[in-house]
């Protein structure tokens, strides 16, 4: 489910991206918009296809209409191929499942587009598909209209933090009440070896706890990191920044018991397709506000690229880490 949602928000921003590619006094053209990520670390895949729509009146209000944004799905042929040396060494085609989306967004506000009817193109891949040195292309065929969109990328096939029995057998110590005032919050430092194809890296630290019994989890996200120099990349998780963190989403309640129970490290990487896409669309920040556009859908616009996600589940807070959250942070830990 996480996938989907993810897939949902990046939509939002692909129209955006979008916004000066049409001319709206030309006449209709079919557009089909594609957003996909394979992810050779898990077997399911999703692509979102969808159309971009021209007409007379209100452009939200025609958003309202799922036929606006839809295809029918009977009507799309979509595939998988599995490429080397330019030759298909294996193919896979994808089904549709229909999701209910939510009518309000991230910030709880109505959305623009329908709820009705959201389409997810996805299908179980073997669990050799996916392997390093191949590229894969997708093939989509509006079986009505005759058009065709086409895309390829290579994929990241694996990833490794260094020292991962570090990682589980000791403990994140983010507070030493033995050293002195100005030293007690103290950092961690997080090292991984490249990915072959990986150039974008996004490390993600979820504190998970109980809440008067009921398991909830935060996400604290470090800064993108970018591939450079040598084989091995590192992140500085601040002890200070983390309890910041805590503090900022977490309230103080008298009614509440809050109990801490495990961490998970989570890296997402991503190929360089992927780090242009993210970079063009990031909020404009000079004078000019021309966004520049970036699409690797031939004959049509997105992004069809690929992503490892890779989780080490279950790691431990130092005992003097967990006794700063229950007598120092004042959010009600026991």
């Amino acid at each position: 489910m996480k996938k989907i949602l993810i897939i949902f928000s990046a939509l939002a921003v692909l129209f955006t991206a979008c916004e000066t590619d049409f001319n709206v006094n030309a006449a209709w053209e079919e557009t089909i918009v594609v957003y996909g990520l394979l992810d050779a670390s898990t077997d399911t895949q999703y692509i979102r296809i969808n159309k971009a729509y021209l007409g007379e009146g209100d452009a939200i209000r025609m958003a309202q209409y799922p036929d606006s944004i839809n295809f029918n799905p009977s009507s799309l042929d979509v595939i998988i191929y599995k490429l080397e040396s330019n030759d298909t060494t294996d193919i896979v085609q994808l089904d549709t499942m229909l999701i209910i989306k939510d009518s309000l967004d991230v910030n709880g506000n109505p959305g623009l587009f329908s709820i009705e009817n959201n389409i997810i193109y996805s299908a179980v891949f073997p669990s050799a598909f996916f392997t390093s040195g191949n590229n894969y292309a997708i093939w989509i065929r509006n079986l009505d209209s005759g058009n065709q969109v086409w895309a390829t990328t290579e994929v990241i096939s694996d990833f490794s933090f260094k020292n991962t029995n570090l990682l589980i057998n000791f403990p994140f110590g983010f507070y030493n009440p033995d050293l002195p005032d100005t030293s007690r919050v103290l950092s961690k430092t997080i090292e991984w070896n490249k990915s072959e194809n990986g150039t974008i890296y996004q490390l993600d630290l979820i504190f998970n706890y109980l809440e008067n019994g009921i398991l909830k989890s935060l996400v604290w996200s470090q800064p993108l990191e970018y591939s450079e120099g040598g084989p091995t990349m590192q992140s500085k998780l601040e002890g200070e920044k983390f309890f910041n963190f805590l503090s900022q989403n977490l309230t103080p309640d008298v009614n509440v018991i809050r109990e801490f129970t495990h961490l998970d490290l989570v890296m997402t990487v991503g190929t360089e397709n992927l780090e242009t896409y993210i970079k063009v669309n990031e909020p404009i920040t000079g004078i000019s506000q021309q966004r520049p556009s970036f699409t690797n859908i031939n004959n049509g616009i997105g992004i069809f690229s690929s992503r490892f996600t890779h989780i080490v589940n279950n790691l431990d807070l130092s005992d003097d880490t967990k006794d700063y959250l229950i007598n120092e942070l004042g959010r009600n830990f026991q």
